[in-house]
């Protein structure tokens, strides 16, 4: 049998009715959504954002590693500044506290899997498999299976292919860790569903397109990379470089605080004069260091795979850095690259249009995790 909690159950399940609060807690920030389905529309109800920095004596863009108490202290702040409540919450498992592999194993039946996963889930789970919540799902096929050769003996016609599976882990610990901070910031409601972080990027920027697409999620103290093809997360891979890496160098290069670093950064990217020369400096150095790597990545996918790469989607809040396309083009030259944009699937008032198209990329995780409560 598949190990599994209850609250990992949730994480393929079912829709709700009314507004869905979608929680993304990163390293750096707090990101809130709160979607309404409205009359087959999906209508943007609230959003908000706390940084967690100054909570840890850090700057304000820093990552940091608050207990949960500190954490639901900022939740609640947040929900309470921003007006916000619900009765639905849904709450995104960072990538860094889950473990997602990609396997290839016989293509036997469900019931020889269910005993098989467990086994083959030993091999990347570093703790006692009764320590975590384990969930997994059959990738579907790229191609046509081989059909037996003509003539082929019983014991040839029974070969069977190979299949590939997605294996899931959560540590029950960081799930209770995440059920505490839910409790500890006082937010009503049923039980709270939980999702991998990567799931809810992949619903909220991908959608329905099934060419291969390369995700690249720049945090503020790692970058996540996930190739999708035919709507599915086919890879992963996590690079221990993020956006504070960028402020960190423009702080010591100019000698400068880390905060007003942050600001130069975030108000002229690479773009501009002198100000952005300076960013340009540090940033183009640690950008084509995590493009090599993604690079290094998509070629050992492709190669393996037989196919080609379509399409770059950039998410995070990195990926607002003013000029950071032209980087990434330098390394995967002749495919498109968008700057994601998972509002677009939302609606919402004119007048946040700019605001929106600004800080979208840094939502994609609480949007995604919020549309995930209202489907169906």
């Amino acid at each position: 049998m598949v190990i599994s909690l209850e609250s990992i159950k949730h994480v393929f399940g079912g829709g709700h009715k009314g507004a869905v609060l979608g929680i993304d807690i990163g390293s750096s920030s707090i990101k809130v959504v709160l979607l309404e389905k409205v009359e087959e529309k999906i209508v943007l109800k609230n959003y908000g954002e706390i940084a967690l920095g100054p909570r840890a004596g850090a700057g304000v863009g820093q990552a940091t590693n608050l207990p949960p108490e500190k954490v639901a202290e900022a939740l609640r702040d947040l929900l309470k500044e921003s007006g916000i409540t619900a009765r639905h919450t849904l709450i995104a498992i960072p990538f860094s506290a889950s473990l997602l592999a990609v396997v290839e194993l016989p293509d036997v039946g469900k019931k020889d899997l269910d005993s098989m996963i467990p086994l083959e889930a030993r091999r990347y789970i570093p703790v006692p498999i009764t320590e975590v919540s384990l969930d997994w799902w059959v990738i579907p096929k790229r191609k046509p299976e081989r059909e037996p050769m003509v003539n082929a003996s019983p014991d040839t016609a029974k070969i069977v292919g190979s299949i590939e599976v997605i294996i899931a882990a959560i540590h029950n610990e960081v799930i209770k860790k995440y059920e505490l901070v839910k409790r500890s910031a006082q937010i009503p409601g049923e039980a709270s569903h939980f999702e991998i972080e990567i799931f809810s990027t992949l619903r909220s920027v991908v959608g329905s397109d099934m060419s291969p697409i390369l995700v690249v999620d720049i945090g503020a103290g790692s970058t996540k990379l996930a190739i999708i093809n035919e709507g599915v997360v086919r890879g992963s891979h996590v690079i221990s470089v993020g956006g504070q890496d960028i402020t960190l160098g423009l702080s010591r290069s100019q000698a400068i605080t880390f905060d007003k670093a942050e600001e130069i950064k975030c108000r002229v990217g690479m773009t501009g004069d002198a100000e952005g020369r300076d960013v340009s400096a540090v940033s183009e150095l640690l950008l084509a260091n995590i493009m090599n790597e993604a690079a290094r990545f998509v070629e050992n996918y492709e190669h393996k795979h037989n196919t080609k790469l379509e399409k770059i989607i950039l998410v995070g809040g990195g990926a607002r850095l003013k000029g950071i396309e032209k980087i990434v083009t330098k390394n995967f030259k002749n495919i498109p690259i968008a700057i994601g944009d998972p509002f677009s699937r939302v609606d919402s008032p004119a007048f946040l249009a700019s605001t929106i198209k600004e800080i979208s990329p840094n939502f994609a995780v609480a949007v995604g995790i919020a549309l995930k409560g209202l489907e169906e």
